[in-house]
């Protein structure tokens, strides 16, 4: 396989994930009297994941056994080093045998951050680019439970997002307002992405997940 980045169609985009508040557009500060989406405060407990500072990763598996490797959109270009090194970490029959149940073809997307020195501010968190898995999407309709996801990152050798929890609204705030420590390298998080115990909807068909960084407490234009 040559180490060109395929363009690719019929493998969906990650859905867009909104900041838990609304914003102050004078401050850039969230204002945590006004949730992004009303639908939030009904859920009680969220299953909390480290947020990953870096660059959005697709690795698609046909139902024909080809394996593609892309970025947020079809559009994204990838970093030639990091291209390379998904080459190496996800071949097909890697994939295959880790993704096809039974060998029976499904199509599958593993989401995931390009990560570590050289991509956003991920120096901290290792010091050469890698894959970190958080979400997979099977059959384009079955968002993959977190022991599943774990389970994949397991059979392909990679990493997958800390999980930091079951928590509250009031926790989740209470966590990320104040800097905390990174569970990956020597350095600070950036902030933490929630779901719901069970994958929800609303009423636009919009899959219901959320974001919240420590920087959203902190004044200045982003």
């Amino acid at each position: 396989m040559s180490l060109v980045q395929t363009a690719v169609s019929g493998f969906i985009e990650y859905p867009k994930i909104d900041t838990l508040f609304e914003r102050d557009m004078a401050t850039f500060v969230v204002d945590e009297t006004r949730l992004k989406k009303i639908v939030l405060a009904t859920i009680r407990e969220w299953d909390v994941t480290e947020k990953i500072d870096g660059t959005n990763i697709r690795l698609m598996l046909s139902e024909s056994g080809e394996v593609t490797f892309g970025g947020r959109t079809n559009n994204a270009q990838l970093p030639a080093d990091l291209l390379m090194k998904l080459f190496q970490m996800f071949p097909a029959d890697k994939m295959r045998a880790a993704l096809w149940v039974d060998g029976t073809p499904t199509q599958a997307i593993l989401f995931g951050e390009g990560y570590g020195a050289g991509i956003q501010k991920g120096g901290s968190y290792r010091p050469d680019k890698s894959f970190i898995l958080y979400d997979v999407l099977a059959a384009n309709k079955w968002w993959l439970d977190k022991a599943a996801v774990d389970d994949v990152a397991s059979k392909l050798g990679c990493d997958v997002v800390p999980y930091l929890g079951r928590m509250t609204l009031d926790e989740i705030v209470a966590l990320v307002r104040v800097p905390f420590s990174s569970k990956i390298g020597n350095g600070m998080a950036e902030g933490i992405v929630a779901r719901p115990i069970e994958t929800l909807f609303d009423k636009r068909m919009e899959r219901v997940i959320i974001k919240l960084k420590t920087k959203d407490f902190v004044k200045g234009k982003r």
